[in-house]
């Protein structure tokens, strides 16, 4: 995992102003305002409120790059946005981060529960990691779970013993967070697996998430289908039917979804200029950025930015 571009960052202090970068994303953290480069097994948990309470229970968006969270409310309630989908949630309930996803939340004060941080290569190191992820992982998910449940109680056992290991000095100490953490997360994933009515037991193959990390690597590439089947050693048709069965969409509605995610995310967190925009998505012609950008959205990339900027604050000064 390369950390490189998350060690030189420093932490926000509760009192900084809030305001958006003119030429990057959101902050990209290790721990919200925090940047160290995280060991390939990093694991961290801390009470929600540690962390929330110096920042006015506010968190802002923000992303984690090679890692991802599970947040654990056992009391209170939360607005969670996540990307552009905002949920307001009441205790108990878990919502899922996957690596890289933009998010914030407006915690109630006096919340309560966990945040839970692991490598995400954590999650495939385990035979029932690429599981945990098909379930829990593909995209943020927020999860309910019910208050007499058995579960909650459960999870928050769980989560006690973790936080006890990481301020232990103990033989194991890092084995037993490991088990502790894939634990929680693969009761999460039974949980998510329960409550999806859709769910037909099929688990995503090995080629989807092959494709899916292939994506990553080349959206702004701009690879047709033809090529990325050809980097899956797969025929075209072959990997098509292998999406309409996981996602319910072609390869390249998949392709096209990931490129539209990007430019909403630049557009919404990001002052660049529309046509360096575009230029970074690997449009040569602005133009052919506003046209596909419109066909997929309804809205021109101008009037989505437009839109979506903070309200000016009003003017108390004296006249």
């Amino acid at each position: 995992m390369d950390t490189r571009d998350v060690v030189t960052s420093t932490r926000r202090t509760p009192d900084e102003p809030r305001r958006r970068s003119d030429e990057g994303l959101v902050p990209r953290y290790t721990i919200y305002g925090e940047t160290f480069p995280p060991v390939v097994d990093f694991i961290e948990i801390e009470p929600i409120r540690d962390r929330s309470e110096l920042f006015d229970w506010s968190i802002d968006a923000h992303t984690h790059a090679g890692l991802l969270q599970v947040v654990l409310l056992f009391g209170g309630s939360v607005r969670v946005t996540l990307d552009e989908m905002r949920h307001d949630l009441v205790a108990p309930a878990v919502i899922s981060i996957p690596s890289s996803v933009i998010h914030s939340f407006e915690f109630e004060p006096d919340s309560s529960g966990y945040v839970v941080t692991l490598a995400d290569g954590q999650l495939d190191s385990t035979a029932m990691g690429p599981w945990v992820r098909a379930q829990l992982l593909q995209r943020g998910l927020t999860l309910p779970l019910d208050a007499d449940d058995p579960l909650g109680r459960r999870l928050g056992v769980l989560c006690g013993e973790l936080l006890h290991e990481q301020k232990t000095v103990e033989t194991g100490r890092v084995a037993t967070m490991d088990w502790l953490s894939q634990t929680v997360l693969v009761l999460l994933a039974r949980q998510s697996e329960r409550l999806d009515d859709s769910s037909s037991g099929h688990v995503p193959s090995d080629l989807f998430r092959e494709f899916h990390g292939a994506i990553e690597d080349h959206y702004v590439e701009h690879w047709p289908v033809r090529r990325y089947a050809d980097h899956l050693h797969v025929s075209e048709s072959s990997l098509n039917r292998l999406c309409r069965a996981v996602a319910g969409a072609t390869a390249f509605e998949i392709i096209q979804d990931r490129l539209e995610l990007e430019a909403r995310r630049r557009l919404t967190y990001t002052t660049v200029p529309i046509h360096r925009l575009a230029n970074d998505l690997g449009f040569v012609d602005p133009s052919y950025f506003s046209r596909f950008f419109r066909r997929r959205t309804g809205s021109s990339p101008r009037t989505f930015r437009r839109e979506r900027l903070p309200a000016p604050m009003p003017d108390t000064s004296d006249s």
